[in-house]
């Protein structure tokens, strides 16, 4: 469970490092897509993360003191805030249509 959370942590660092080099370069036809689909890989990534560390923890990955709970939670209204990611998705796939 720690090498995927591993693997999710790099691929969504570079996922983020390339939307930041096409706002850099001024790719702004690409931009869009490109942000969906971060968006998109980042938040579902860090919900895996979270349901995986609770696991890990076991018991105490429910509990406050333990700040896993709080993780999960703020990770829960990524998917949420800022754009579902079945509008991310939508986003994604007009792009990809040339809608």
């Amino acid at each position: 469970m720690i090498a995927n959370m591993k693997v999710d942590y790099e691929i969504s660092k570079n996922l983020l490092y390339k939307v930041a080099w096409l706002i850099d370069s001024g790719r702004d036809e690409e931009i869009i897509e490109a942000a969906a689909i971060c968006k998109t890989y980042i938040t579902e990534a860090s919900q895996r993360c979270g349901r995986d560390a609770i696991q890990i923890h076991g018991g105490n990955g429910f509990m406050k003191e333990y700040q896993v709970e709080r993780f999960l939670r703020d990770a829960m209204l990524g998917t949420i805030g800022g754009g579902t990611s079945e509008v991310q998705r939508g986003i994604i796939a007009r792009s990809m249509m040339n809608i």
